[in-house]
């Protein structure tokens, strides 16, 4: 089943709201001119998770329930059309609240290098650690305009 897709210019993170809601044709004008846009899953007002599409990155956020961003995956271009996944955060939340208290990024390299950071906000303390893992999952193409399905997995 195919989820519903609506689209604007970007989303506004601090205010948890789209600017610019957009036509699919505006978007997939700038799909087709190259520039960036933003892409809604499931619904415009709460939306799922967002993509962020430029001209060699995909960026993606997932939310959870207070419309926060607790997952990104960050998607850049290697080679012509094809994309790898850079990078993944994960953050977690003071309760109900926005405030940050820790984030965790894994950094991946396509040789299998996966460089993590994990920073605590209060008090402020930083883990760093190396390892190397299977990343055959984190590649996948620059997507045709309507067809995210590949990026909305949060499972990688």
């Amino acid at each position: 089943m195919k989820r519903p897709i609506y689209f604007c210019k970007s989303w506004f993170r601090a205010k948890k709201r789209p600017t610019e809601v957009w036509t699919e044709e505006q978007a997939k004008s700038a799909h087709m001119d190259k520039q960036p846009y933003t892409v809604l899953v499931d619904f415009i007002e709460r939306p799922y998770c967002f993509l962020e599409i430029t001209e060699k990155a995909v960026g993606v956020g997932f939310f959870d329930k207070h419309l926060r961003e607790c997952l990104t995956y960050a998607f850049q271009e290697f080679e012509n059309g094809k994309l790898f996944l850079t990078m993944a955060t994960h953050r977690e939340f003071d309760g109900d609240t926005d405030k940050v208290v820790s984030g965790i990024s894994y950094i991946f390299k396509q040789d299998g290098t996966v460089n993590m950071r994990r920073e605590f906000f209060n008090p402020h303390r930083l883990e760093t650690a190396m390892t190397s893992t299977d990343v055959s999952m984190n590649y996948a193409v620059m997507p045709e305009f309507g067809e995210y399905d590949d990026f909305v997995r949060v499972e990688r």
